[in-house]
């Protein structure tokens, strides 16, 4: 039998966006943002991996959004001056919840290889903005 273990890992940040194709959340408003990182290597079950290494890694990040404004990078700027905004690939109506997940997954993935973890068979990242609204990348 092959074992897979797996890790989780939970973030906090806070930060603001719009999405100007919604009549709700069209104009600039804040989150206090939840991001949990799970990470599967099959075949072993004593370490996975460093989590404290990753875990700092990753927090980097995760200290970047911190009280910034998420901006897409199709998104014009209006007004925000350098330092006061994070921008991530998404599209000109602004940054979503799926266009978040998908930038940590991205940065989680180049962590990894950079740090020579090349076993993970599952990486999931869900970002949730509230409550009730949870975005999920994952990668295997």
């Amino acid at each position: 039998m092959v074992e897979n273990t797996c890790l989780s890992m939970r973030f906090m940040f806070s930060g603001a966006h719009r999405v100007r194709f919604s009549g709700v959340y069209g104009n600039v408003h804040g989150h206090n943002y939840d991001v949990t990182i799970r990470l599967c290597v099959d075949g072993r079950s004593m370490l996975v991996i460093d989590i404290d290494r990753v875990r700092q890694e990753v927090q980097g990040i995760i200290n970047s959004f911190e009280g910034k404004y998420i901006k897409s990078s199709k998104e014009e700027l209006q007004g925000l001056a350098p330092g006061e905004f994070v921008e991530i690939p998404c599209m000109p109506e602004g940054a979503t919840g799926e266009c978040v997940a998908w930038y940590f997954m991205d940065r989680i993935l180049e962590i990894l290889r950079r740090m020579g973890i090349n076993e993970t068979t599952e990486t999931q990242v869900i970002v949730c903005d509230s409550p009730i609204n949870c975005f999920e990348a994952r990668s295997s």
